[in-house]
């Protein structure tokens, strides 16, 4: 009786195609019979681990196994059976290393690669989702062949290299002993298919490159440079391929009035003595409006003030930050005599130095002259 592959890879029979490839990947690991080089029982259960990834990693042999409870390759004798004959190389590299990155290769096609593109927005608008068109690049079914790669009125035939299967096989002597591989056949470039005549406008590729226009929601509280990830509308695959996925990059215009810092915003505002001293109401511009803030009396350089609720909101909403302002003193550069001979009795009245001004005459210097005796 056939092992169940969702209890092999410890998964519910609902789990994502990323939850799989993950259990995968971990059990992969922990079972390889190079980490394991006194355990007898490990290559077959690392045998058994990839089979039923094999299985489940497949739309059409998983939807199989859900239908009938078996697929046509357990049928010969279960996930025990010659595992690498029907594992590609390229799930083994992805196990271990990561993938091989650039396209996807399958029996009979060629994924589509994935595609990047930009969108910016203003500050303000992360206060809230919003929608974004946008166009971008890739590579769609050649609209005169419709992506078979042949002359309209010619058909492509099957690659004689590889009879159609898109890949060809060879046998390796391992430590594991015998393993067959198989690899992406180098005349069709996996697409199983030879095209005599090629279509005059892709030739023979099935694609050509068209600019898309999409539009994607932007989640409230976004950062900067956080990549979108939109599934299928990357470029077109080949044959069978699936087509690849597009990844969106969110740039935040930078605002000259604010510096953000997670979900607070924090700007400055430059006080008069007199201000800074007495106190006051004064006014800064937020990021929807005025707000409003109140200076105490002998408020100081550097002192800050937080206003609730006047940042940004986390990432897919919630409540906003806060803004946080810090206070400058601005000090007069110039001085007429008579205001400079009114900070003089403030000296005085607060029984501090009274000072003479530069090189000891008047304040400022000689700009008004020394005082009188």
């Amino acid at each position: 009786m056939a092992t169940d592959p969702y209890g092999v890879l410890g998964v519910p029979r609902d789990a994502s195609a990323d939850e799989i490839k993950s259990a995968f990947r971990k059990l992969a690991r922990q079972y390889h019979p190079d980490v394991n080089p006194n355990d007898p029982t490990a290559e077959d259960k690392f045998k058994e681990v990839s089979a039923a990834y094999e299985i489940l990693s497949d739309p059409q042999k998983r939807a199989r196994y859900d239908q009938f409870g078996v697929t046509d390759d357990q049928q010969g004798g279960g996930p025990g059976g010659d595992f690498f004959q029907d594992v590609g190389v390229g799930d083994i590299f992805e196990a271990f290393f990561g993938g091989m990155g650039g396209q996807r290769r399958r029996t009979n096609g060629v994924d589509g690669e994935d595609v990047r593109a930009e969108v910016v927005l203003q500050l303000k608008d992360v206060l809230q989702s919003s929608e974004r068109k946008f166009t971008y690049r890739r590579n769609a079914k050649c609209s005169t062949c419709g992506g078979n790669g042949a002359r309209p009125g010619t058909q492509p035939v099957t690659c004689g290299t590889c009879q159609g299967q898109g890949v060809v096989g060879r046998v390796q002597q391992t430590i594991l002993g015998s393993i067959r591989t198989q690899t992406t056949c180098p005349t069709c470039q996996g697409t199983g298919r030879s095209i005599p005549d090629p279509c005059p406008t892709c030739r023979a590729r099935g694609r050509e490159a068209v600019t898309a226009e999409l539009t994607v929601t932007i989640p409230a509280g976004i950062e900067e440079g956080t990549t979108l990830r939109v599934g299928g509308k990357g470029s077109d695959g080949i044959g069978m391929g699936r087509p690849g996925d597009l990844y969106v990059t969110v740039h935040v215009a930078e605002d000259s009035r604010f510096e953000r810092e997670g979900r607070d915003l924090f700007a400055s505002l430059d006080l008069t003595f007199a201000q800074a001293a007495i106190g006051d109401t004064v006014t800064i511009e937020g990021l929807t409006g005025p707000v409003e803030l109140s200076v105490e009396a002998g408020t100081q350089p550097g002192a800050t003030k937080r206003v609730k609720g006047e940042g940004v909101p986390k990432l897919n909403g919630g409540p906003r930050g806060d803004l946080v302002v810090e206070f400058g003193v601005l000090v007069p550069k110039r001085l007429s005599a008579e205001e400079a001979d009114l900070l003089r009795e403030f000296a005085r009245k607060r029984g501090e130095p009274v000072p003479e001004g530069p090189s000891g005459g008047g304040f400022l210097g000689g700009l008004f002259g020394k005082k009188k005796k």
